[in-house]
């Protein structure tokens, strides 16, 4: 009876060691510090369709962010979580400052429009000394991240990643300080992709870390302003009230 307690006991220690979650190499620290990087050409149809006004970019606002908890260190702050299969946090996202990246990623998308874009340091719109035929002025809504264990068919458990990331911005026209523009973009994000009624047993990540898929939904979030008709519309129509600034 004791050596078949003993080989019941192995038996259940071989099988735990076997059924347990294997972690990826990137779960093997509490915290994972994450990068937000813009790709350009992600939405498509709205380049070179703007004609060359110029364009101020102000920095960016962040609200996101800044409301969530800090390391301390470098100014970093936490963006989200990995989880296992029953929401146990295995790892905390950061996200370093994200104001600059903002703010060159709307004067590139501009410029990719087709107008001509530059950033600015003024920390925000003076209608008289504004030196553009439009001022940019944006504010980040919602920047998170969550990395989760789940289920996919036959196949076990999967990694997925949601990332999702708000811009509201609001353009003036000088010497105007009535805004001549405002909107919004909200983008979500899933890799690998939900289908609606959960992932699909074919989906695959295609990328490794959690920080790319945000900048999926960041690219994406910061492209649609420009891909707005709305937009276009109204600055294809507008009828500029000086001369053309330089770039």
């Amino acid at each position: 009876m004791a050596r078949l307690a003993l080989l019941m006991l192995a038996v259940a220690l071989i099988c735990t060691a076997g059924c347990s979650t294997v972690l990826p190499p990137e779960l093997a620290q509490p915290v994972s510090r994450q990068k937000l990087t813009y790709y350009p050409g992600l939405v498509k149809g709205f380049e070179h369709s703007y004609p060359p006004r110029t364009m101020l970019v102000l920095p960016a606002t962040d609200h996101c962010l800044a409301n969530t908890p800090s390391d301390g260190a470098d100014g970093e702050h936490q963006v989200g979580v990995t989880t296992d299969a029953r929401g146990n946090v295995l790892q905390r996202l950061y996200l370093g400052p994200i104001t600059a990246q903002v703010q060159n990623a709307l004067v590139a998308a501009a410029d990719e429009a087709g107008l001509r874009a530059r950033p600015s340091d003024q920390a925000g719109y003076h209608a008289q000394s504004a030196n553009a035929d439009y001022v940019l002025q944006s504010e980040v809504t919602r920047c998170s991240l969550k990395k989760s264990r789940i289920s996919v068919g036959d196949l076990g458990p999967n990694w997925q990643t949601v990332a999702k990331f708000s811009l509201s911005v609001t353009i003036y026209k000088p010497p105007f300080r009535v805004p001549f523009w405002q909107g919004s973009s909200a983008q979500t994000y899933t890799d690998p992709p939900d289908t609606g009624s959960g992932l699909d047993e074919d989906a695959a990540q295609i990328y490794d870390q959690p920080g790319q898929v945000l900048s999926v939904a960041f690219t994406r979030g910061v492209e649609e302003i420009f891909a707005r008709p709305d937009l276009h519309e109204l600055i294809t129509d507008d009828r500029v009230l000086r001369p053309s600034a330089g770039p």
